[in-house]
């Protein structure tokens, strides 16, 4: 295959066979001094066509379209910026969800993904096959949480809350992307429980921040330099966010009802 390449742009004659790709970031994230650069620009093409890590490996030899080896440059060249991976290709994984992730929002983590299986079997021990009322997410971000709760709960609705409108517009178009979840969302601008005051709920859950601003040094930069201040830091003792939930909850949630927060295990019995 002919083609010609510029290090910085890899401008191809024709469409690109994966291996060739590859090949191009893997000489770029090294410059880069990005560690295992194979492996990064395997997983690179593996995400911006949403497949499985292992696919570009054993695709090798099929080729890519011309949008897909140029987002795959721009994604090592954010990289070696020092973005964290979700952001430079644009989705993160989430329970069985690909959400489109950008600097407006917290990239979701699996302590998250424990926080709604928590949430699932608890709810599905109670109500079983039954309705299982109103969720309310406080805080949604990306989504992760309210959605994952509507495609795989019995819910009769989910309500899904943030203070940022730029939060918001993210969890919305997540929210559009691939088949309709058999509960729908609705997304709601305020900060903490505001947006949902006179609601009642049979289980408020949140990923709340919870970093103190003292704690800002500490946090890799990855972190500290990229991910919204908003959706990490909560006050002088990292609990004002926490403790206004936990406080207000019991206004919303129904006899029984369950409150289920993400919390820093350092601060988790004074949070209890």
């Amino acid at each position: 295959m002919s083609r010609v390449i510029d290090r910085t742009s890899s401008v191809y004659t024709a469409e690109p066979a994966i291996f060739t790709v590859v090949e191009d970031l893997t000489a770029s994230l090294r410059l880069a001094g990005i560690a295992d650069p194979r492996r990064v620009a395997n997983d690179i093409i593996a995400a911006l066509l949403d497949v499985p890590r292992s696919w570009p490996v054993t695709n090798r030899d099929s080729s890519i379209e011309f949008a897909v080896a140029a987002a795959a440059q721009s994604a090592a060249r954010r990289l070696a910026k020092g973005a964290p991976f979700a952001y430079a290709v644009g989705t993160a994984q989430f329970r069985h969800l690909t959400l489109q992730v950008d600097e407006r929002v917290l990239i979701p983590r699996p302590e998250t993904e424990v926080l709604v299986s928590e949430v699932l079997t608890e709810m599905s021990s109670r109500y079983g096959t039954d309705s299982w009322g109103t969720a309310i997410d406080i805080g949604t971000g990306s989504g992760a949480i309210a959605l994952s709760l509507a495609a795989e709960g019995r819910f009769d609705r989910v309500i899904a809350t943030d203070a940022s409108v730029d939060a918001l517009a993210v969890a919305r178009a997540n929210s559009k992307k691939g088949k309709p979840a058999r509960t729908r969302t609705e997304f709601r601008l305020g900060s903490l429980m505001s947006p949902v005051r006179g609601e009642r709920a049979s289980v408020v859950v949140s990923n709340p921040p919870y970093i103190a601003f003292g704690e800002m040094d500490a946090l890799p930069s990855s972190v500290r330099d990229w991910e919204p201040p908003l959706a990490l830091f909560s006050g002088h003792d990292g609990m004002t966010a926490t403790a206004a939930i936990v406080r207000d909850a019991a206004a919303i949630l129904q006899g029984g009802g369950l409150l289920a927060l993400e919390v820093d295990e350092r601060r988790a019995s004074l949070v209890a």
